[in-house]
């Protein structure tokens, strides 16, 4: 196969991957930009075991409010995390996982995990080739 051959079969295969994860995969690229943040990930891990309010995830998180609000935000708008007021004091929010919307981000990684199309054997390359074929 030579290189324009190689060239447009890559290219092919790109397209052809993109149209299953646009098609396969319907997962909202602001919750994988959440979740890429380790901050963001402590939090969430906090979460897991019982709900929050900012002032707990700062000292739990040794970080200063303004930063913990952010990240929680990021989270907020991502869909990832929920939030409902104090029962005596409204102006203090807990914030806790939500745990369905995580799960439908799982699940629609999971396509990844289907080896029913993997193939062990990995494309030649260029190395792998004779010299002078495909010339």
């Amino acid at each position: 196969m030579g290189i324009y051959q190689r060239s447009s079969f890559y290219w092919r295969t790109v397209q052809q991957v993109m149209t299953t994860v646009d098609t396969e995969t319907e997962v909202d690229q602001t919750s994988l930009t959440a979740l890429a943040d380790p901050t963001r990930l402590a939090i969430l891990a906090l979460l897991r075991g019982r709900d929050h309010c900012v002032c707990h995830l700062v000292e739990a998180l040794g970080l200063k409010q303004s930063v913990v609000s952010h990240h929680v935000g990021v989270l907020r708008r991502a869909g990832l995390v929920t939030s409902w007021p104090h029962p005596e004091d409204r102006r203090w929010l807990y914030y806790r996982l939500d745990r369905p919307a995580l799960a439908q981000v799982a699940s629609h990684l999971g396509w990844l995990l289907d080896d029913r199309e993997y193939d062990p054997e990995p494309l030649p390359c260029a190395v792998d080739e004779p010299r002078g074929a495909g010339r």
